[in-house]
């Protein structure tokens, strides 16, 4: 199909082409191959929210180096990614309190602009919001949500500008190996030699993986989201996480909310084939959306629905990704598991996969949390509160 490259990206998600855009800012020639066009997978379906939230310090410095990406989006990569500055609000029940005072301490020390806000001021930040059944919440004035296509085709145009050939309606089948060394891949429309491979095609990632051998713990999820119109007399602002009702909700263009689970009960909704999965989203789950956002904000009582769709999670056990290389294998790598956190990570994590291709691993780097073989010893990544979707 095309001339040698030195590594060749599988994906054409949010990661893929972050991680095609920094490999090739390294001068390495890189082919990035995906089977249908760019963000046709969870990518585009993504809330694309941005927040720093996170209870561990390796994941808060991810977040918090991703969030200056997105806000300088036009400098830093090109092109527009839509950032809309709208605040995130975390709100959590009484008896979340001391670990969101905690992790608050962490998010600081790493630099990120946050803070706790008392019961009695949240409504002074987002006045139209009922406080019933929370103990108090964190506010990060500087995060928000992007356009998930727009932002995966920037990069995808500024990885092309550094000299990646993009091959869309290409889909990998396999890999050619040589002494437990990938030297190339086996696509529909024929064979891609290289010196590495890094997978990053989402819920396909074990598929493909599976056709040599190797399982990668993760399974994929089907997960919700509804858009309803606001009434007239509301004008939303900010970014919602609502542990007391396990939903968040965001604004939308065209004077609309929109609203998806932190629920780990959504990894309960698993898909077999993300080929082939339910995309439409049934009234009992727009029934139950609506009812626990008007808990929070009752003037949504006025509301009503617009639009809903399910898109698919690539879920690990402890729904943190895997960005590793493939033990057994020589040049191959995997990005996979996102668990619903790649999108505002994106900018970190192709980073952090490009040092991995060219320099391997040192013991201080901060992806060693995210091994391949970390669910084997037990070393599972743990965050401070019992929803590990928020992280």
């Amino acid at each position: 199909m095309g001339t040698h490259s030195d590594v060749v990206v599988i994906g054409g998600g949010i990661n893929g082409v972050s991680i095609a855009f920094h490999l090739a800012k390294h001068k390495l020639k890189v082919t990035l191959v995906e089977k249908n066009f760019i963000a046709s997978g969870p990518t585009g379906l993504s809330s694309a929210v941005i927040r720093q939230h996170y209870s561990n310090p390796v994941t808060i410095r991810m977040a918090h180096q991703s969030l200056k990406v997105w806000r300088n989006f036009a400098d830093v990569i090109g092109g527009d990614p839509d950032f809309t500055r709208a605040g995130f609000i975390v709100g959590v029940v009484p008896t979340d309190l001391d670990s969101l005072k905690a992790n608050i301490e962490l998010q600081k020390a790493e630099g990120v602009k946050t803070r706790f806000v008392p019961l009695e001021e949240i409504p002074e930040i987002e006045p139209h919001v009922d406080t019933t059944g929370l103990g108090g919440a964190a506010y990060e004035p500087d995060s928000g949500y992007c356009d998930p296509a727009a932002a995966a085709n920037g990069f995808a145009k500024a990885a092309r500008a550094l000299g990646v050939k993009i091959c869309t309606g290409v889909k990998a089948n396999g890999f050619k190996i040589e002494t437990d060394k990938v030297v190339g891949v086996e696509t529909d429309q024929g064979f891609i030699p290289t010196g590495a491979v890094v997978v990053a095609c989402g819920p396909w990632t074990p598929i493909l993986l599976n056709t040599i051998g190797v399982e990668l713990p993760m399974i994929t999820a089907r997960v919700k989201t509804v858009l309803y119109r606001l009434p007239d007399d509301l004008d939303h602002h900010h970014v919602w996480a609502d542990f007391a009702n396990q939903v968040y909700f965001r604004p939308e263009t065209g004077n609309l909310i929109l609203v998806g689970s932190i629920s780990p009960q959504e990894a309960e909704d698993q898909v077999a084939d993300p080929d082939n999965y339910k995309e439409t989203v049934g009234l009992d789950i727009v029934s139950e959306f609506a009812e626990q956002v008007v808990k929070r904000v009752p003037a949504m009582i006025g509301s009503h629905l617009v639009n809903s769709f399910a898109a698919l999670y690539d879920i690990t056990p402890d729904w943190h990704p895997v960005l590793d290389a493939v033990p057994g294998f020589e040049s191959l790598f995997v990005c996979a598991g996102s668990s619903g956190h790649g999108f505002k990570l994106a900018p970190a994590v192709g980073a952090m996969m490009a040092h991995l291709v060219l320099h391997g691993k040192d013991p201080h780097d901060d992806i060693n949390l995210f091994s391949f073989d970390r669910f084997d010893h037990g070393n599972f990544v743990r965050g401070q509160y019992e929803y590990s979707i928020l992280g």
